[in-house]
C-alpha cells in the first residue's frame, strides 16, 4: 500500500489533534493542567515553526547564506588585492626611500669631498698671499733699512761736514789751504 506523502508525517499531525483537545478535558478535569499545556503547547508551536522554517525556509536561508558567503569571500578577495597593492606600494616607497638615501649620502660625500678640496684651496691661497705678503714685508723692510742706512749715512756726513766746516778753520792753516788749490788746479788739468 502506497502513503500519501503529506507536509508533516501524520504521527505527529494526530498527536498536534490529540493536544488540541486536550485542553477542553484538562480544564473540566481540574486547573493544575494549564501551566503543564501551556509548556506544552509552547513547544509545539516551536517544533511547528522549526518545521515551517525547515520545510519552506531551508532553500532561501541557504541561498542567502551562500549569498553572503560568496559576498564575504569576494570583499575578502578586494581587501587582499588591495591588501597587496598597498604592501606592493610601501614596497616600492621603500625602495624609493632606499633610493633617495644613497643619493642623499653620494651628495653628501661629494659635498664633503668638494668642501675639502675647497678647503685645501682656500688654504693653499691664505698660505700663498701670507708668503706674498711676508716677501713684501720683506722687501719693504729691507727699502725701508737701506733708507735708514741712507739718511744715517747722510746724516753722520751733514754732522762731519758740520764739524769739519767749524773745525778746520781752525786745524788747517795758509799754507794747508794753499796746497788744497795747488792740488785742485792740478786735477783739472
Amino acid at each position: 500500500m502506497k502513503r500519501i506523502k503529506f507536509f508533516f508525517d501524520l504521527r505527529p499531525l494526530a498527536l498536534l489533534g490529540f493536544l488540541l483537545v486536550m485542553p477542553a478535558t484538562a480544564i473540566a478535569e481540574s486547573p493544575e493542567w494549564r501551566p503543564t499545556y501551556d509548556l506544552v503547547m509552547m513547544y509545539v508551536n516551536f517544533l511547528i515553526l522549526a518545521t515551517v522554517i525547515v520545510k519552506y525556509g531551508r532553500t532561501p536561508i541557504k541561498n542567502f547564506l551562500k549569498q553572503q558567503k560568496e559576498d564575504v569571500a569576494s570583499e575578502i578577495e578586494i581587501l587582499e588585492a588591495e591588501k597587496e597593492r598597498v604592501i606592493s606600494e610601501i614596497r616600492s616607497a621603500q625602495t624609493h626611500s632606499a633610493e633617495i638615501r644613497e643619493r642623499l649620502e653620494d651628495m653628501k660625500s661629494r659635498l664633503i669631498a668638494q668642501g675639502e678640496t675647497r678647503k685645501q684651496q682656500i688654504i693653499d691661497q691664505a698660505q700663498k698671499q701670507s708668503a706674498l705678503m711676508i716677501e713684501e714685508t720683506r722687501k719693504k723692510m729691507d727699502n725701508r733699512i737701506v733708507q735708514a742706512q741712507s739718511d744715517l749715512k747722510m746724516e753722520l756726513a751733514d754732522l762731519a761736514f758740520e764739524q769739519a766746516f767749524q773745525q778746520l778753520p781752525q786745524i788747517i792753516t795758509d799754507k794747508d789751504n794753499q796746497r788744497l788749490v795747488n792740488v785742485y788746479m792740478q786735477s783739472m788739468q
